[in-house]
């Protein structure tokens, strides 16, 4: 803990410090991309880390990307300062069947139906970086980046709900999974081409880190039998889950 606390504090540092040529940045843009989840993030064989204690796949699906970069000229040619700060959403994929996650251990939702609430992925990295692009013409110019910094990751809450008949008393169950943000060191690197001096078309590669699933189940039991319902609350720790993706992209300059 006192390693993260530390390392953000460094970087809010190093962002403070760069404020200044914020004000004097030479372009900026807005990114809208599509997330490929890569290597484990992106494999699914029932063994998800969101749900299994030694899991360790995240069983991402596609998904999309919103973003900013900010670049600002140095007084080498071609070369710039950049900050990005992107919000990428994955959800599961189609082929995760949740439910091989219900509760064993409560008699009385015993061949109830279930409901489920999947959960998905919000990853949020900032980070700092060189950008440096080379002008083939007036009209196209390639160029390069890389940059590191923190990723907070966000796990949306699993939900599950059951309710129904169950003998000769009517059962209502509900749990839900609410997993903790977790910050972790992330890096980008990647390229593309920019058009007109507006438009640009781009691959990059996303390493967000690497960072333990945890979190509480708030669970809630209620029957005919009884006037109030038997509420817990248990903790959970499964396994630690790297995030890597891909992320094909359009930019539109803002400034």
């Amino acid at each position: 803990m006192k390693m993260k606390k530390m390392f953000l504090a460094a970087f809010m540092t190093a962002a403070l410090m760069c404020g200044n040529t914020l004000f004097a940045q030479s372009s900026s843009y807005l990114n809208l991309g599509l997330n490929i989840p890569q290597g484990k993030f992106g494999t699914s064989t029932g063994n998800c880390a969101l749900f299994e204690h030694n899991g360790d796949q995240g069983a991402a699906a596609l998904g999309a990307n919103l973003g900013f970069k900010f670049i600002t000229d140095t007084k080498a040619k071609g070369l710039g300062f950049m900050v990005t700060i992107d919000g990428m959403y994955n959800g599961l994929q189609k082929n995760v069947n949740l439910e091989n996650y219900k509760p064993i251990d409560i008699p009385e939702i015993a061949g109830l139906d279930v409901r489920n609430v999947k959960p998905g992925y919000i990853n949020v990295p900032f980070m700092l970086g060189l950008n440096y692009h080379y002008d083939f013409s007036k009209t196209i110019s390639v160029f390069a980046e890389g940059g590191a910094g923190a990723n907070v990751r966000f796990v949306l809450p699993f939900k599950q709900s059951f309710n129904g008949q169950v003998g000769s008393f009517t059962s209502d169950y509900t749990r839900e999974f609410h997993y903790t943000p977790k910050v972790a060191f992330a890096f980008q690197f990647g390229g593309g081409v920019t058009i007109n001096k507006v438009i640009t078309l781009g691959l990059n590669y996303y390493n967000l880190g690497t960072s333990l699933v945890a979190g509480r189940i708030d669970s809630s039991l209620k029957t005919s039998l009884s006037s109030q319902a038997v509420m817990h609350t248990d903790e959970f720790k499964n396994n630690d889950l790297s995030t890597s993706m891909l992320i094909v992209r359009l930019g539109i300059r803002l400034q």
